[in-house]
């Protein structure tokens, strides 16, 4: 009857034991008996715990790298956030710095060979005519005037780009080469040189008309405006001969020219005054 009676509370008996012998430990801690019983313990666990040190990453570079990949894992959207931003910023120093490239060229070209030009961005463009026109942000209020001669700036150069056919007080419409109406008196410099008429294609090609069929002109030759009719200023680049071959009549030969502005280049622009 007391060994069932010792089997049902045999826990509860240990835990007291347990209990009565950490109370006795912590009431006798500064004993040498107890000091004595704690360094062998501590001696008795140390194999085990360098055994499991060894087994950890204790390196600097290795919990530099956990926490680099902790901290990837617990912000991944703060850090593709930080990564587009800083992207988006290049862009627009891109963008602000190309823009400032082409000021410094438009304000160079004004002050040395076209002092009577007003400068002006181009404000829109019609998706249906992007050969034929664009709009600018200037008019009547800024000096602008009906067939006003229209310059874009490309890598440091001017170029003929079109004439002004509209005009509100401070929004004008400019008829660009490539639309098929425009017609420019041209002509290419040189000992060998000939007059003809640019057009436009409506795409980004223009066409030198009225050759003569034994004309002397060779591919690469630069077209500039002869200044005949008094429209535009003679000597403004119009494009480089890319082809020849002769007209649907048979008559004169025609080139084909590489415009030195294509219309999709075409940001800021010089209106020449009367």
């Amino acid at each position: 009857m007391d060994w069932e009676l010792y089997e049902r509370y045999r826990s509860t008996v240990l835990l007291a034991a347990l209990l009565f012998v950490a109370s006795l430990l912590l009431a006798f801690q500064k004993s040498s008996s107890v000091q004595h019983l704690r360094a062998f313990l501590v001696r008795f666990a140390l194999p085990p715990q360098h055994f499991l040190a060894q087994l950890k990453p204790t390196s600097p570079s290795a919990e530099t790298a956990g926490a680099t990949a902790s901290e990837e894992d617990r912000f991944p959207a703060i850090l593709d956030v930080s990564d587009r931003f800083s992207g988006e910023m290049r862009r627009k120093l891109q963008v602000l710095g190309e823009e400032n490239n082409r000021l410094r060229e438009v304000l160079e070209l004004k002050g040395s060979k076209w002092p009577r030009v007003v400068v002006a961005h181009v404000a829109g463009r019609d998706p249906q005519r992007w050969f034929q026109e664009i709009v600018l942000d200037k008019g009547k209020d800024e000096g602008l005037e009906m067939d006003s001669p229209v310059l874009a700036i490309v890598e440091g150069r001017e170029a003929l780009a079109g004439r002004i056919v509209e005009m509100s007080a401070h929004v004008s419409k400019v008829m660009l080469l490539q639309d098929s109406l425009s017609e420019v008196a041209a002509t290419i410099p040189g000992t060998n040189g000939e007059d003809g008429v640019v057009e436009g294609t409506n795409a980004h090609d223009l066409v030198l008309k009225y050759l003569d069929r034994g004309s002397q002109v060779k591919l690469g030759d630069l077209v500039v405006t002869s200044g005949l009719g008094k429209a535009f200023p003679p000597g403004i680049p119009i494009g480089w001969v890319e082809g020849l071959e002769p007209d649907p009549r048979q008559l004169f030969l025609q080139a084909k020219l590489r415009p030195a502005a294509r219309s999709n280049q075409i940001r800021v622009v010089l209106v020449i005054l009367p």
